[in-house]
């Protein structure tokens, strides 16, 4: 009975670093950044996440109902710099400003918004 005990401590302690272990990657300096494409531009814009350019290429007409289906991971961003020439399918690293609301879409605020097209891409649109 005594043996049983201390294994089983012996086994719950030796599991909690592995748990505690299991954590993310902490946000870099200019803190939570994602990568995506522009899929819509009003007051602010709606960013798809994780997906390719031929992917992009593929979705870019859908609405947020098909988009919802088909499982894409998509966030709106309010930026500030509204003078920043951003236009659809422009692939953007973004910098979140603060935390990010869950809903779907998801929204949040950007900190900065950077673009970075690949010409080849481009020619494809």
């Amino acid at each position: 009975m005594k043996v049983r005990f201390i294994c089983a401590i012996t086994i719950f302690l030796s599991l909690i670093p592995i748990i505690t272990g299991c954590t993310q990657t902490p946000p870099t300096e200019e803190g939570l950044a994602l990568e995506g494409f522009i899929i819509e531009k009003e007051e602010r814009i709606l960013v798809t996440e994780g997906i390719t350019s031929e992917k992009f290429i593929e979705i870019k007409d859908r609405t947020l109902q098909e988009l919802d289906k088909d499982r894409i991971s998509l966030i709106y961003l309010s930026y500030e710099d509204n003078n920043q020439d951003l236009k659809v399918g422009d692939k953007v690293k973004v910098w979140i400003d603060g935390g990010i609301d869950d809903s779907y879409p998801a929204q949040a605020k950007a900190k900065k918004i950077e673009v970075q097209n690949n010409k080849d891409f481009l020619t494809g649109l």
